[in-house]
């Protein structure tokens, strides 16, 4: 399993970050913006930060139901791993 351990850069639709194996890889998310929308927008794309897992997320764009039905705001977050295989070495 891979973590990330920093962000070194986030342009639109491209971060490149440093894995816990100390590659630098460019992660390329144009592929799955159709799945994502919210993310086309620039300023919210740039907006990425990471997580305690840890791996890259955006505060606020998911949903989650609480245990009493009510529906919050939560993290967009990605599996690290799948942000590993999406990625390439810089």
């Amino acid at each position: 399993m891979h973590f990330i351990s920093s962000i070194i850069d986030i342009k639109p639709y491209t971060i490149t970050v440093l894995f816990d194996n100390n590659e630098q890889r460019k992660i390329n998310f144009e592929s799955i913006l159709l799945d994502f929308p919210v993310l086309k927008k620039p300023g919210i794309f740039i907006s990425a930060t990471l997580d305690d897992y840890p791996t890259l997320k955006w505060d606020g764009l998911a949903k989650m139901k609480e245990l009493d039905g009510t529906i919050v705001p939560a993290p967009l977050d990605f599996s690290p791993d799948m942000l590993y295989q999406m990625s390439e070495k810089v």
